[in-house]
């Protein structure tokens, strides 16, 4: 009896111990949700100090007023500092809450910072060491002022940050628009010598649009990508998945919907000191627009539009790559990850200049299958 007694009691102090609560808790109206952040170069007007770098701006949600005010839903809050540890211990010393990340959907960049080499370094380096940021947040650039998003008031949505991550994660319907997180762009950065393609987002009154990307090369900006190169970009990195492809065929306007889309990398031959690569692209979909009264059912029609389809894709992406190579001068499509990981002994021969032979040496074809899987709803 006294041994079941004593069972008893040890479980019970079993329960206890496991049932503890959390002894630094914050309540959850004592805590300041930062949703979004900017960084930009701190303007002259700003500057505090001399040695004042940057200004961060954080979004965070009026909790009233989401429910049912007329007021704006969220606040933006300012820093300026030459640290990002500063910059958050500012908060600390101004609001009574404590600052919370764990919900921070997106970081936006200036188009300064990005600039900026020695600025942004230290900026990614700060952000990637906070112990309190995750590294999902999506990363943008934006041309101008960060800050200048945080001014727009969306139409449709009360919140600014849910808004801009829910159309950045249309990516997996259309191919114009690149998703990228704050690790993906340090691991980028890294692996590609201070090279990365980044989703632009224009800010309007009422509204954002994620339009084209910018382009950086050791650690600056150098150029953008419209729509329709972002596009192309996704298809030569293997990154796109749906999307629309619009071509003519015999005077006729009609779009191609790829609901799936691979890109993979052959070495054709090395000749003459050239190493000769092609880019082959695999995607299936739908015919979605043709002229009615046109019949569509008919395999030799089928056959003719989706080479038509290929045509367009081999063009744009020979035409990009030229871009990277003879204005960008940067291999920000994949060309020197595929040689170091399936042809190391090859890649170890041009190693050391690869930029160089990436310009003059690398030749670049691409070759595309096009599959019409379907053609909509028909009479």
């Amino acid at each position: 009896m006294r041994a079941i007694k004593s069972m008893k009691a040890a479980a019970i102090l079993l329960c206890v111990l496991l049932l503890t609560g959390c002894w630094d808790k914050i309540e959850i109206e004592d805590r300041l949700f930062v949703l979004s952040i900017g960084v930009d170069s701190v303007e002259l007007a700003e500057k505090k100090a001399s040695k004042d770098k940057y200004t961060l701006s954080f979004v965070s949600p009026v909790v009233d007023q989401i429910k049912e005010g007329p007021g704006p839903a969220f606040r933006t809050y300012k820093t300026v500092d030459n640290s990002i540890i500063m910059s958050l211990s500012q908060l600390l010393e101004r609001f009574s809450k404590k600052q919370f990340f764990g919900h921070t959907r997106n970081i936006f960049f200036g188009e300064d910072v990005l600039k900026d080499e020695k600025l942004l370094k230290e900026i990614l380096d700060g952000i990637s060491r906070y112990h309190e940021f995750h590294n999902s947040m999506y990363a943008y650039i934006v041309p101008g002022r960060a800050e200048e998003v945080f001014k727009v008031k969306p139409m449709y949505d009360k919140l600014l940050a849910p808004y801009i991550a829910g159309i950045i994660e249309n990516s997996d319907y259309t191919s114009k628009v690149i998703k990228l997180t704050l690790s993906e762009m340090a691991i980028m950065l890294e692996n590609q010598k201070g090279g990365l393609v980044i989703p632009r987002i224009n800010p309007g009154k009422e509204e954002v649009k994620i339009s084209g990307a910018g382009v950086l090369k050791d650690y600056k900006l150098i150029g953008y990508l419209d729509d329709q190169e972002t596009s192309v970009y996704n298809w030569l990195t293997d990154k796109a998945k749906g999307g629309d492809i619009a071509v003519e065929y015999k005077g006729i306007s009609t779009v191609f919907r790829h609901f799936d889309f691979d890109r993979k990398i052959e070495l054709s031959k090395v000749e003459n000191g050239n190493i000769y690569l092609n880019y082959i692209m695999e995607t299936e979909g739908s015919i979605e627009e043709f002229m009615i009264g046109k019949e569509i059912l008919d395999n030799v029609l089928l056959k003719e539009i989706s080479r038509e389809v290929e045509k367009r894709i081999e063009n744009e992406g020979e035409k990009l790559i030229k871009k990277f190579q003879q204005e960008f001068k940067a291999d920000l499509i994949g060309a020197r990850d595929y040689l170091s990981k399936y042809q190391p002994k090859l890649y170890k021969t041009i190693e050391k200049d690869y930029e160089k032979f990436f310009i003059d040496s690398i030749v670049i074809e691409v070759t595309a299958n096009v599959s019409i899987r379907r053609v909509g709803l028909i009479k």
